[in-house]
């Protein structure tokens, strides 16, 4: 199902471009000397259309692949997420490569802000998470499968760091703007932080047993959306740049998940032939049953035959009958 991930994908970022440019000329026009949000600005309204349109279009194209197509997803974490193809690889070191950037660069340039302390244990918490997604993006690109509900420990741990990281962003934004009456200035931000949050949340529910793919793919393509919308908003390039990887990680797990999806007949075949005992517990008995039954119905014609065979004269009526009749 690699053309439904590329499509999907494709349409977040087309999406998001449209958004980005949209905030833009937002952030240009419709604000005034003081900083003030002029009221009935139609870029703010073009933006909220937006933003509908794509949480619209994205729930409707997952419900097309879960009640048309039929479209299901992998119990485990490893199996949920085993799509993606040869780039896979490739994606997620680059990704992981660009948080880590991001992180660092903040680590170095908090110094210049009011909140420098908070700055620096986001950009250690976003190492941390970075290295949650690297360790989540090299598990589910396993060969083997594993059993739903056997996902390893440290799955379990790597899902929960990107998590932790979200929730203490939206700390830090909200004691970055409390002062701020333009809810216009900190929405995006905020709704793009909220949404990924969620995200991570869904993708770690494959861990820990609790699977909600369709959710995890809306809210990763949904947050990916909000995180490149808020790209032009004034920042620090560290915290862009985090944001640009946010966005990524989201798409990369839209993209695994997505990819991964198969229709049910298939899921089944491909569980059965993985189970171990698979063939005990079929519905088909192996060959060598159908080969002892065949013998064995042979075997009891050959003996009917036989018993048919060994006839005798009857002195009384001249009739011929089995052997075996004399003792009756």
């Amino acid at each position: 199902m690699r053309n439904n991930a590329l499509i999907i994908c494709c349409g977040v970022c087309v999406a998001g471009a449209f958004g980005v440019f949209t905030r833009w000329i937002q952030n240009l026009t419709a604000f005034d000397e003081e900083g003030l949000y002029i009221s009935g600005s139609f870029w703010g309204w073009a933006l909220l259309l937006l933003c509908l349109a794509a949480a619209a279009l994205l729930a409707g194209a997952l419900w097309f692949f879960r009640n048309r197509e039929g479209l299901v997803s992998g119990e485990s974490f490893s199996d949920a997420h085993s799509g993606g193809g040869a780039l896979r690889r490739a994606a997620y070191l680059a990704i992981a490569a660009l948080t880590a950037v991001a992180c660092a660069a903040l680590l170095v340039t908090a110094g210049s802000s009011k909140y420098s302390v908070l700055l620096r244990v986001l950009a250690l918490l976003g190492l941390l998470a970075d290295g949650g997604f690297l360790g989540m993006a090299a598990y589910g690109g396993r060969s083997g499968r594993s059993e739903a509900g056997s996902d390893s420990a440290g799955v379990c741990l790597a899902s929960v760091l990107p998590v932790a990281f979200c929730c203490f962003w939206l700390v830090v934004s909200y004691r970055q703007d409390a002062a701020t009456a333009v809810v216009w200035r900190y929405g995006p931000e905020i709704a793009a932080i909220a949404c990924s949050l969620l995200a991570f949340y869904y993708v770690a529910g494959h861990a820990f047993g609790r699977p909600k793919p369709y959710s995890a793919m809306f809210f990763c393509g949904y947050g990916a959306f909000l995180c490149l919308v808020t790209l032009p908003d004034e920042r620090l390039l560290a915290l862009q740049l985090l944001l640009a990887g946010c966005a990524s990680m989201q798409l990369f797990f839209l993209w695994s998940l997505s990819a991964g999806l198969r229709r049910p007949e298939t899921a089944e075949a491909e569980e059965t032939i993985s189970a171990p005992g698979a063939e005990e517990d079929g519905a088909a008995p192996p060959a060598e049953e159908y080969d002892s039954l065949a013998d064995a119905v042979r075997s009891a014609r050959e003996d009917e035959r036989l018993a048919d065979s060994l006839v005798e004269y009857d002195p009384r009526g001249g009739e011929k009958r089995p052997t075996g009749q004399e003792n009756r």
